[in-house]
């Protein structure tokens, strides 16, 4: 029986893949390096933000104390995300408002840090409709590890046979399958040639990922 629903945020959510390019982008100006966004697309994009710090390092053969890039683009991504409009995917309020409203628990588990997680919820409106929220700062290990959504399934109250996820990239989906969980990957322009052979189902937008749950449970 289906008692609660998990999403991603970026790119799931919140229209904010491209922030995160641009984030890595600033923070390696000062070294001359451009990092493209095809180059992002393919080798970087819904990993952490620790595991593309540490490939850059290697890679550049970057002079920079562990953690100090990643502080850098954060902290960039909070004035932003202060500052500018963040837009929603399409179809995302009515999805997380119609699961609300269905009496489903909501929950949110975000590979992103605490801090830039509630400050998108909130300057979207949607965080009064989620019961939980998980973000890489609760956690030693991040996705593709399973250890934020055993965490969210806790917070929640939940076992893993009582949730669907919505995921938008590969990492996202290996972590939430390997919680057990019944995964739903919804590719987007900065996932969309990763693979998603572990997900349970594959669906072009929101929308249509959100019927195929009302049909699967008969909501």
């Amino acid at each position: 029986m289906l008692k609660g629903i998990i999403f991603d945020l970026d790119g799931v959510l919140v229209d904010t893949e491209s922030y995160q390019w641009l984030g890595w982008v600033e923070v390696l100006k000062p070294y001359g390096i451009t990092l493209h966004k095809q180059e992002y697309i393919l080798k970087y994009a819904g990993k952490t933000g620790t595991i593309i710090e540490s490939e850059l390092l290697k890679r550049y053969g970057l002079d920079a104390v562990d953690g100090a890039l990643l502080h850098k683009k954060e902290k960039l991504l909070l004035k932003w995300f202060s500052e500018r409009q963040i837009d929603l995917m399409p179809y995302a309020r009515e999805s997380v408002e119609f699961f609300h409203d269905k009496r489903l628990k909501t929950g949110i588990v975000s590979g992103g840090p605490r801090d830039e997680v509630e400050l998108k919820l909130k300057r979207t409106g949607l965080h009064p409709l989620f019961q939980t929220i998980v973000s890489r700062s609760e956690v030693e290990r991040g996705k593709p590890n399973p250890d934020i959504y055993l965490l969210g399934l806790e917070k929640l109250g939940l076992e893993s046979a009582d949730c669907v996820v919505f995921e938008d990239t590969q990492y996202g989906v290996e972590a939430a399958v390997a919680a057990g969980i019944t995964c739903l990957a919804i590719p987007n322009e900065f996932s969309r040639n990763q693979d998603f052979s572990k997900a349970d189902k594959m669906s072009n937008n929101l929308r249509e990922a959100v019927n195929w749950v009302k049909q699967t449970y008969n909501l």
